[in-house]
């Protein structure tokens, strides 16, 4: 399982939630929500606002550091994270 890293960088550097906000074009009220996406391209986007790279913001949660991963797939509005070609045959049996 992973999990994001987002409030964490934001707290490393002092950026409030409002800046947050400011800086990624929505309100204060939902900020919140957007920290805890599992939507790719707005993963994307945090990170490129951030100056980071998509792998900078995502912990692997069972081992508390950054994943050491091939990748990750967004399928059925969820991100799999596949590492292994097991990882990739379990989507593709979901897929069928």
């Amino acid at each position: 399982m992973i999990r994001l890293r987002i409030a964490e960088i934001l707290s490393e550097r002092g950026i409030t939630k409002t800046q947050f906000a400011e800086m990624m074009g929505i309100k204060k009220q939902n900020v919140n929500s957007l920290l805890e996406t599992n939507n790719i391209r707005k993963i994307e986007e945090i990170a490129d606002k951030l100056g980071l790279k998509f792998s900078d913001l995502v912990v692997d949660s069972d081992f508390g550091q950054q994943p050491a991963v091939t990748g990750y797939i967004e399928f059925a509005g969820e991100i799999v994270k596949i590492s292994s070609v097991e990882d990739i045959e379990m989507v593709l049996q979901q897929v069928r």
